[in-house]
């Protein structure tokens, strides 16, 4: 029907462009003889004819295009042993596997249509996790605890990833779920297991040592040299162990929320010499210098003195520790709008930028680690999780002139405290 429409349209429109061209009345300026005006007419006839089936070899071969790419789509998606769908930017699902079909008890014929943000019960979240996505183009990966809209719940990895158009807008967006439930409760056992283990070994350890401090005090007797010098060195392992202890404690605390940041005023540069005088020994020992160098305008800011001190003593320690001997380490404070930035320089060995992505993650293997604190590998990832409940950033950065620089960005005074570790 549509087809002979067009082509009455065509006949038509041949009809009075013919008589155009041969009638004085119509077209006064353009008066052809009759054979030109059919020529001319045949002539466009064709060109349209002609350019109407190019269209439709294009329209086509275009179709032919979008069949096959959604084939290979819906056979990517089907094939999944994960939860995957592929859904417009409004929610509504375009193309999804069984595994999403079973975990919303829709049946896999009737999923389609229907929008995935329904199937849960956190879809504000979801809405702001696309709008992430639409807005950066970009593919976002984390872990989140999802609840069903029957109470139950589990744990998933999810994946977003932006499918866009041929001007780089978003139209849909490919989303996979897979259950980590099984990695999150063995991750689970194992921090409780860590947890039970270094807090048992931490009061024989402490006893230890407070044991020592009663020989070296010659409380049961007098020591010549040679005896005290080997219970300085019995007593100097127990405080390496008694501080591996801490620290893996201490990290479990924090990965589980239990560790409260106590906010208080104090001023910042008392607490960086304080911090630089109980290592000078480490600095002697390689004849290195600390150099302080402050912008602030105000030494006092509000944030967990303690806490703080624990990073500042792992950063410092690692740069001189790493730094060359016979070299500077400095330490420098500048204020950026509410904010204070702490860097810690030295001159050490350059870190490609590949060992930097993860360098403040925990128990790494990588060319890194060296970097991190002695035994653990937990130290600068401990000092990450400080600076994350501070609401605050590390950062570390390495250039090819051998420069290293590691340090934090915190609000010098935050408007809304934060009681619990992130």
């Amino acid at each position: 029907m549509l087809n002979l429409k067009k082509t009455f349209i065509l006949i038509i429109s041949s009809c009075i462009l013919y008589f155009a061209l041969i009638s004085p009345k119509l077209l006064p300026s353009v008066v052809l003889s009759e054979r030109d005006a059919f020529l001319i007419t045949v002539f466009v006839v064709i060109s349209s004819l002609i350019l109407r089936y190019l269209s439709m070899l294009e329209v086509k071969k275009l179709e032919k295009q979008i069949l096959i790419q959604y084939s290979q789509m819906k056979t990517i998606i089907d094939s999944a042993s994960f939860i995957m769908y592929l859904k417009n930017i409004d929610g509504t699902i375009l193309l999804a596997n069984k595994e999403l079909a079973e975990l919303s008890g829709i049946s896999i014929h009737k999923i389609s249509g229907i929008n995935a943000d329904t199937f849960f019960k956190t879809s504000e979240i979801i809405k702001k996790e696309d709008k992430q996505v639409i807005e950066t183009r970009k593919t976002i990966t984390f872990q989140r605890l999802i609840e069903m809209q029957d109470g139950t719940s589990s744990w998933f990895k999810i994946i977003k990833t932006p499918v866009l158009d041929d001007v780089g807008n978003v139209v849909s967006i490919v989303v996979i779920l897979q259950n980590i439930d099984a990695e999150k409760d063995l991750e689970d056992r194992k921090n409780t297991f860590i947890a039970t283990l270094t807090h048992d070994l931490k009061t024989p350890t402490i006893a230890q040592i407070k044991a020592l401090d009663l020989l070296t005090d010659n409380i049961v007797g007098p020591l010549n040299v040679e005896q005290i010098d080997i219970i300085e060195q019995i007593k100097s392992s127990c405080n390496y162990m008694s501080d591996l202890i801490l620290t893996i404690l201490d990290t479990y605390l924090f990965d589980s929320g239990q560790t409260k940041i106590n906010y208080e005023e104090f001023d910042i540069i008392e607490l960086i010499k304080e911090t630089s005088h109980e290592i000078s020994n480490l600095s002697d020992e390689r004849e290195q210098n600390i150099v302080l160098n402050s912008e602030l305008t105000s030494n006092l800011i509000m944030a967990d003195r303690f806490q703080l001190k624990r990073v500042i003593i792992n950063l410092l320690t690692n740069a001189i520790t790493y730094g060359y001997r016979q070299s500077d380490v400095e330490i420098s404070l500048k204020e950026e709008n509410s904010d204070i930035e702490l860097n810690i320089k030295n001159k050490s060995a350059y870190i490609t930028k590949d060992q930097l992505t993860d360098i403040f993650e925990k128990f790494k293997t990588t060319a890194n680690t060296k970097f991190k604190k002695t035994g653990t590998g937990l130290g600068l990832y401990l000092a990450k999780q400080i600076i994350n409940a501070h609401k605050g950033k590390v950062h570390a950065s390495s250039d090819i002139n051998e420069t290293c620089s590691f340090g934090f960005v915190i609000p010098k005074s935050p408007e809304k405290p934060v009681l619990k570790a992130s």
